[in-house]
């Protein structure tokens, strides 16, 4: 589906366009209504009777114009039983009338005697029968009054007794129904026998060489038109079933009659069912003396129908049409207006028709956005029209849905962040877009806040700053709050805290990690420049880019001149954990101090690295730490151990060797040497200090033995050393 930004705007000539296109596709629909209102009606029962066709001539293998033949003598004879059906109780009823003609009587006088003062019922009654005087006693308009004794001739006719008039009276009236009839069952029958070849027509008539298209288009309409016509046929005889028999125990007379009528009425939205039910009513009011038969047949048909519609059916239907209630009320209206009765029973199938065409074909989709069922809105983009207009508690609403159904991490993700994407697309820098941007940054700290399991943690270590916007600075809050969940504190600066004027009196005291965000494209010049001026200030800082724009240009660290660059919550946490678990060695020797000692030969530590050396057949071991500021201020040397730390494994390096990492090293080049093997030393905790380093000023050979000799050296030493919390061991 487009969304509002990819459509193209209209212009008045596309505007005057599909005017007048609208206007000539209803001047049609009326001026042709003899000819589309069978042919119309003759396609819908073909898309209900084509799963018996299909059954018929696939399963039980019948030639395939027996199988047409044999379903439409089917639906005909079912059609009969039911016009008999209800013609007998049509005939039943009209027999007994006259004897309810006194209940009917006795009611209207107690209904009289109700009204205050017993006149109402008399005055109206007064004034209908005057008036009728007044018009039967009128003279017609045109002529004059007959003079006082001119004879009047008098023509007395007839016809009763005539049976060629009572025939062609009767045949006039049923000609026009009949020969709708006839048109429809041939219609009907030609449309099942030749359904493949009309199929295919249709495909090259339309589909302009999109067949994959044209073929969604046509099996998506043909499963939801007859999925509608199956269920809804299957709900009508069960609602004119339980109404019927509720109508029979209640004794209201006819009941099996108006549970048939109710059952072909309710294909008629909304209005059918009440048209039917009210003829039992008045009925019950005829036939009971008293009130209960007209009570229970009104309580009776309202918990039958609130029950089907708000109960049955949206179970049963769900999104098989995916047409909304609303655009059924407009289209039974609209196609009433144009075809009459006929129309209301054919609103339904034809909007489902139109909702599919404004689907799959792209200058119809406004009939999919105005007549469908399903939201025109992802949730992304519902979020974000709730913040931007200020309605906090909708957004919240609506959050605490998606919450709940997928988890708060990938509500973060999948909606809040494609929301915030968004409103930094369309909220530019532009006086304009300035109130709406407060407005929604306001209303995104509440919604983060609301939603929050956990309370921001204030803390020195990482800073997290909205790099251009106030959307930027929300995106900040967002990894704020996931950063305390991990009981890991941060500090969210606004966006003017690395602005040129400004940047130069930044607190990032004590930080380890800074963090820009960016939703925006075109950050290169800027990042490069904070980047630049925040290592100024503390050369160690490790700096991060969340790039967390839609689609992110390929931009990588060393072009922003940054240590790492993310594109989402995810990536940006996990990237902050990954230098946290360095930074931490620093935060836990602040109170344990492993590996105490100056390392000389003259202390136990000394000692015991002069033994490693001597073990590994090398001039020098040595034990760096990551908490050491001299050994911090020799960049290489720290690069080397950063690097074991980080990955939790050996490094052997040969300086010198073509493709070899690291061969270029500063700090094995300045100081000749030629050989290079580190170890991380890891404590119980899990917490890794530094690394236990042998060098070579020579070309050394390192196998796999001398690596695990390597490696169990450093586990003896940390075990010695590195557990024990004070003296010597």
């Amino acid at each position: 589906m487009l969304r509002l930004s990819e459509r193209p705007p209209l212009t008045r000539r596309g505007i005057f366009e599909t005017v007048a296109t609208f206007a000539l596709v209803v001047a049609i629909l009326y001026l042709g209504a003899g000819i589309l209102v069978p042919l119309v009606l003759a396609v819908l029962l073909a898309f209900a009777l084509n799963p018996m066709v299909e059954l018929l001539s696939r399963k039980l293998h019948f030639p395939d114009p027996v199988a047409v033949i044999v379903s439409v003598l089917a639906a005909l004879l079912i059609l009969g039983l039911f016009a008999y059906v209800a013609a007998t109780q049509l005939i039943h009823i009209g027999a007994e009338l006259p004897a309810y003609q006194t209940t009917i009587a006795n009611k209207l006088r107690v209904v009289q005697q109700q009204l205050e003062g017993g006149g109402f019922l008399d005055g109206l009654t007064a004034a209908l029968g005057s008036l009728t005087d007044q018009l039967s006693s009128a003279p017609h308009v045109g002529s004059s009054a007959p003079r006082s004794g001119t004879p009047i001739p008098v023509t007395i006719a007839n016809e009763v007794g005539n049976p060629l008039g009572v025939v062609s009276t009767l045949l006039g009236t049923l000609a026009g129904p009949l020969a709708t009839a006839a048109i429809v069952v041939i219609f009907l029958i030609f449309l099942l026998m030749g359904r493949g070849e009309l199929q295919e027509r249709f495909i090259r008539l339309v589909s302009r060489g999109g067949y994959s298209t044209t073929n969604l288009a046509m099996s998506d309409a043909s499963q939801r038109v007859g999925r509608y016509l199956q269920l809804q046929f299957f709900i009508n005889v069960g609602y004119g079933t339980v109404f019927g028999l509720g109508l029979l125990v209640i004794g209201v007379p006819g009941a099996i009659l108006w549970g048939l009528m109710i059952m072909l009425f309710r294909y008629i939205p909304f209005v059918g069912g009440l048209l039917v039910a009210s003829i039992p009513m008045l009925l019950a009011f005829a036939v009971d003396s008293g009130w209960g038969m007209l009570l229970a047949t009104v309580g009776l048909f309202v918990i039958i129908d609130l029950t089907v519609a708000n109960v049955v059916e949206p179970r049963i239907y769900g999104a098989s049409t995916g047409v909304s209630p609303v655009a059924i009320l407009l289209s039974a209206m609209f196609w009433a207006t144009l075809w009459g009765p006929v129309g209301l029973i054919l609103a339904t199938p034809m909007t489902v028709c139109l909702v599919v065409i404004g689907r799959y074909i792209p200058q119809f989709q406004v009939l999919e956005t105005l007549l469908g069922s399903e939201p025109v809105l992802e949730p992304p983009e519902r979020l974000y029209q709730r913040m931007l207009k200020g309605s906090v508690e909708e957004a919240i609403e609506l959050a605490e849905e998606i919450v709940e159904k997928n988890g708060l991490e990938s509500f973060q993700e999948n909606t809040l962040l494609p929301a915030l994407r968004l409103a930094s697309a369309e909220l530019v820098d532009t006086p304009e877009a300035l109130a709406q941007r407060r407005v929604l940054a306001t209303s995104i700290d509440t919604l983060i806040e609301e939603l929050g399991q956990t309370e921001p943690l204030e803390g020195n270590a990482v800073v997290l700053i909205g790099g251009r916007s106030e959307i930027d600075e929300s995106a900040a809050r967002v990894v704020a709050q996931r950063l305390a969940a991990q009981s890991v504190g941060s500090r969210v600066l606004p966006p003017m805290a690395v602005r040129q004027e400004s940047i130069g009196r930044i607190d990032i005291e004590g930080a380890e990690v800074v963090c820009l965000f960016y939703l925006g494209a075109d950050i290169k010049a800027q990042t490069r420049y904070v980047a630049r001026r925040l290592k100024s200030v503390r050369p160690k800082l490790k700096v991060i880019v969340a790039h967390l724009g839609a689609t992110p240009p390929a931009l990588s660290g060393d072009a922003l001149r940054v240590d790492s660059v993310t594109q989402g919550f995810e990536d940006t946490l996990a990237e902050i954990d990954s230098y946290l678990d360095i930074a931490a060695a620093a935060i836990k020797l602040a109170g344990h101090q492993p590996f105490r000692g100056a390392g000389r030969g003259d202390d136990e530590l000394g000692r015991a690295l002069q033994a490693v050396a001597e073990a590994m057949q090398v001039p020098l071991a040595t034990i760096n730490l990551l908490d050491d500021e001299r050994h911090r201020d020799e960049e290489g040397a720290y690069k080397l151990t950063e690097t074991i730390a980080e990955r939790g494994a050996p490094l052997v390096v040969s300086p010198g060797a073509e493709g070899e990492e690291f061969a270029d090293n500063p700090y094995l080049i300045g100081n000749g040497i030629d050989f290079y093997a580190g170890v991380p030393l890891t404590l119980d905790d899990g917490l890794t200090v530094g690394s236990l380093v042998i060098v070579d000023y020579e070309p050394h050979a390192f196998g796999e033995e001398d690596l695990a000799r390597l490696q169990q050296l450093a586990a003896d030493l940390t075990r010695r050393f590195g557990n024990a919390p004070t003296g010597d061991q």
